[in-house]
């Protein structure tokens, strides 16, 4: 009974420890492992005795087993062949002649300085083959290097886990088991060709399943897990330790196939991967013993120095020579190849076999093993952002921008954005209407769920350094918010909210509110569509301090900054504003498109008006636009009460209304029914697609024409900037640039 009690303290409290530690890692930005290391220590029989893991027998393989499978299984999961044809070459040598000089490179290393036989020493040296992506993924994400070099460290991090172990499980028998070596050669390559056979079906197997939906979606996760540990165990039945290849192959072609639900079954898998690391590491450390490492003396720190600033550079030479990276990047990949989890297994499984067999040095593969881990992780984890930076081989600064919502406002958002700041916008939608609407306006857009951040590709979330949550839920932009608070800035996250949602409270949601008297996004996009409101880009010299009860500062770019809501309107930039509409028509009349003019000819002024907008809008078809113009009027002229004309057409070559403002100080004669000359023309241009917005601007005009008091002040009035301010304060309008 008390054994029982003993088994279950100790994996409850691996279980426990491992996790809190994992989160103190998150917060103090660290590698897990090495608090996962300190903490094992501690732990185990060598300090507070805590964790007992001989008290586990037999079960302490297979929780080693089962875990490394799990991690194993989510790498295989994140390997994209994409980043594989960026740097296939040095990759493919990585893993070959790379994995060679490593192995060949340290045996000799142990050979010659501790006296090892061969079986021995290849042993030792086939240990520290693996770089693992327990270590170097999360390394990966908190230095962010360029996208060439994590692709390369990478995709060795997670191929070089299954070949290490495969060789250290070569050179283990050749120790352990009676056999000649051709024997165990070949016992190497079945172990190959289950593991990548075995992988492959199993991996399209449960491909096919997802996607013929016989998973329930609730239970997909589950599945696969399920799937991916029974693939493993069927592997290992058939050849010994042939499970760990076929994993990482299943995990491979399932992300290679991208089965509906990857995205849940990747954060799925990442969240037990994450759980795996935290109980192996208390386990394994806790299983130390510190004499061991004490015994390596001077000649261990001269095997570590040589391992890793004498054989890690060498291998790298090889496998960059003749390729495009750089000798900064090369130095850093000298630098980073951090040693992790399954190394650690590999070795702890070892030594505890060798040293029952009775084998005298089986405790130095443990000791020399976890004193790379240590060292790897500890100095190479804690330099690597300054060593990059040093080497400039640090990814270009997070600037870009990922706005959740890709309706017609989060576009017009984002438009802004990209042509003032110049940086890279993307939108994510569920919508696959809205995706689409914004993909053909050349916005770079993607279907999904925005709280996996997933659904962004690699090559453009490592852009990102700013989010924009603009979605009709509060509460799930400020869920975006904390989701993507783990890959941006705190300050650089912003949501739309209302006022009544915000706390008053000491606790405050993650994620700056913005626009909160602006109704729900989908409202605001429903309105600018409809011509109800519309979004107006100003220089901000020429936009009048003075506000106006319908107009709402959305953001400026200022002194190359984005600044939301309240800017001051001083300096250069450029602002967009939120202006509920009463009067259309001052939102399309252009400063520089209102001038005078001394023709009697009507035809003549139709022509200067055109070259005119021309001039503005060089799409517009000057000839075919004079000749729609003229056949309408002469077919029904335009001219209203009081004076007013309003030649219009509609146009194919505008994306907007384009209205022109002509005086002519003594008049044009075209039959108006109130005998009047005409002085005053409002040349109307409308898109072909938009009848109801044209329809609303000659509206707008007829009720000015009507009022006579308003057209004398418009003739009288100073072109261009007071006529404008008549104009506006007959309609409530700001002006536009």
């Amino acid at each position: 009974m008390e054994t029982v009690y003993i088994r279950l303290s100790t994996i409850v409290l691996s279980i426990f420890v491992g996790v809190a530690l994992s989160i103190l890692a998150r917060y103090l930005r660290v590698p897990a492992i090495a608090p996962l290391l300190i903490g094992g220590v501690i732990l185990g029989p060598e300090v507070l005795g805590f964790v007992d893991t001989k008290s586990l027998g037999e079960g302490l393989r297979l929780i080693i087993g089962l875990s490394v499978a799990t991690i194993l299984f989510e790498g295989g999961l994140t390997l994209e062949a994409s980043g594989f044809k960026k740097a296939k070459g040095v990759i493919s040598r990585l893993l070959t002649f790379g994995v060679l000089i490593t192995w060949f490179g340290t045996a000799v290393c142990v050979y010659f300085l501790f006296d090892f036989s061969i079986p021995m020493s290849l042993l030792a040296g086939s240990l520290i083959i693996v770089t693992g992506p327990t270590v170097i993924t999360p390394l990966l994400q908190r230095i962010k290097i360029k996208e060439k070099l994590h692709h390369i460290l990478h995709w060795e991090g997670v191929l070089i886990d299954p070949i290490g172990v495969f060789i250290a499980i070569l050179c283990f028998e050749w120790l352990s088991i009676q056999g000649s070596f051709a024997g165990h050669l070949g016992q190497f390559g079945l172990r190959m060709l289950i593991g990548i056979g075995i992988g492959a079906l199993g991996g399209y197997f449960i491909y096919w399943l997802l996607q013929r939906r016989w998973i329930p979606e609730d239970q997909a996760n589950i599945f696969v897990l399920a799937a991916a540990l029974f693939l493993y165990g069927v592997s290992d039945f058939l050849v010994h330790e042939a499970g760990i290849l076929t994993v990482v192959v299943a995990g491979f072609i399932l992300g290679l196939k991208k089965p509906a639900r990857l995205k849940d079954i990747h954060r799925f898998k990442a969240e037990l991967t994450e759980l795996a690391i935290a109980i192996l590491f208390i386990l394994l450390s806790a299983n130390l013993q510190l004499n061991n490492f004490i015994e390596l003396g001077w000649r261990g720190i001269i095997l570590i120095a040589l391992a890793l600033f004498l054989i890690r550079p060498l291998s790298i030479a090889v496998s960059t020579y003749r390729s495009a990276v750089s000798l900064r990047e090369r130095l850093f990949l000298c630098w980073l190849a951090p040693r992790g989890v399954v190394a650690g297994s590999m070795a702890s499984l070892f030594a505890l076999e060798l040293s029952i067999m009775g084998e005298p040095n089986a405790a130095f593969l443990e000791a020399f093993t976890f004193s790379v881990i240590g060292f790897t992780i500890i100095v190479q984890g804690l330099l690597s952002r300054p060593v990059a930076k040093i080497l400039g081989v640090k990814a270009p600064p997070q600037e870009g921008w990922l706005i959740i919502g890709a309706h017609f406002f989060a576009r017009k958002v984002a438009t802004f954005i990209g042509k003032t700041t110049g940086k890279t916008c993307v939108l994510v939608d569920t919508n696959a209407d809205a995706v689409r609407s914004a993909s053909a306006q050349n916005l770079l857009a993607f279907q999904g769920n925005a709280l996996s951040v997933e659904t962004v590709p690699d090559e453009y979330r490592t852009m990102l350094g700013n989010v924009i949550a603009l979605t009709d839920n509060r509460d799930l932009n400020q869920l975006i918010c904390e989701k993507w608070s783990e890959f941006v800035k705190r300050d650089r996250l912003f949501r739309w909210s209302t006022p009544e949602s915000e706390p008053d409270g000491r606790i405050k949601a993650l994620g700056t509110p913005i626009w909160t008297s602006l109704p729900k996004p989908s409202i605001v996009a429903y309105d600018l569509q409809n011509r109800e409101s519309v979004l107006i880009r100003s220089r901000i010299e020429q936009v009048e301090s003075r506000s106006f009860a319908d107009t709402i500062p959305l953001m400026s770019f200022q002194d190359d900054q984005l600044k939301f809501h309240s800017f001051e309107w001083s300096g250069e930039g450029e602002a967009l504003l939120f202006h509920q509409l009463s009067h259309h028509l001052p939102f399309f009349v252009r400063r520089e498109l209102i001038w005078e003019s001394d023709t009697d000819q009507f035809e003549k002024l139709l022509a200067n008006a055109i070259q005119r907008a021309a001039a503005i809008q060089p799409e517009i078809p000057q000839e075919k636009t004079m000749q729609l113009l003229i056949k309408r009027e002469r077919e029904m002229p335009t001219v209203l009460r009081h004076g007013v004309a309003v030649p219009h057409t509609h146009c194919d070559g505008l994306k907007e209304p384009l209205c022109m403002v002509i005086r002519v100080s003594r008049g044009i004669e075209l039959s108006a029914f109130d005998k009047e000359r005409s002085c005053l023309f409002f040349v109307l241009l409308s898109p072909a697609n938009d009848p109801k917005i044209h329809l609303t601007l000659l509206g707008d005009i007829a009720r000015l024409a009507s009022d006579v008091e308003l057209v004398e002040k418009l003739l009288s009035a100073n072109i261009p900037d007071e006529f404008l301010t008549v104009l506006v304060e007959a309609g409530g309008s700001p002006d536009r640039d």
